[in-house]
């Protein structure tokens, strides 16, 4: 069974760094950079978050930057150090594994369900078909599949329609996949599904929350 760790962050949290330049000690050379070339004050807050969750990882873990890089796709990477990061609205999170992991957030709201009638496999349509919520069905399933794709480190490379997600009485599984088997698992707070990949078998329920506030 692995051992996870949940970092969170609210954005609504933070000041915009480009009106507090402080904030901006709290991460790296190269990632203040990155926060800087975006135009909104909320992306350039999601920056500053993500930089600040992988900042603490790398040093928990007696890490620092130096040690950081990033594969083809753009994902943060670390040489034997298992962790993802993911952001929508207002939060950031990062997960921390023992192997490989991905993570997806989304907040349930207005799900374009024409990309499932496009690109999900059928069983996966049919249970947003038969959701009451459709909405949550929709982004538990999406939230599922892009975890998958980014525990595999392949991202949106690994096409949505390449694997089935099948749901079942006791959660959901990978169905099929060229990829490799994993666990799912997903939960809702504040009205956002997050879900989590991982190559082993865990509990959302044990995870270590590290909820980083009024930063």
């Amino acid at each position: 069974m692995s051992n996870l760790k949940l970092y969170r962050i609210n954005i609504q949290n933070i000041a915009d760094p480009l009106q507090d330049q402080r904030l901006l000690n709290l991460v790296g050379t190269e990632r203040r950079k990155k926060v800087m070339r975006y135009y909104r004050p909320d992306d350039r807050k999601r920056s500053l978050g993500a930089g600040i969750i992988i900042r603490k990882i790398l040093t928990e873990n007696g890490l620092s930057e130096s040690n950081l890089k990033y594969s083809e796709n753009e994902k943060p990477v670390v040489d034997n150090l298992f962790f993802n990061i993911s952001h929508a609205g207002d939060y950031v999170v990062g997960v921390l594994s023992d192997c490989e992991v991905g993570c997806d957030i989304e907040k349930n709201d207005n799900a374009p369900l024409k990309i499932a009638e496009h690109y999900f496999y059928s069983s996966e349509l049919d249970y947003i078909k038969n959701a009451d919520d459709k909405n949550k069905a929709f982004f538990t399933l999406w939230t599922l599949k892009e975890s998958y794709m980014k525990m595999t480190g392949k991202g949106m490379s690994l096409a949505l329609g390449a694997f089935e997600v099948v749901p079942t009485a006791d959660g959901f599984i990978l169905g099929k996949s060229p990829e490799n088997r994993c666990f799912f698992k997903t939960t809702e707070f504040d009205g956002y599904i997050f879900s989590v990949c991982n190559e082993k078998e865990f509990e959302l329920e044990q995870m270590e929350n590290c909820d980083i506030l009024d930063l």
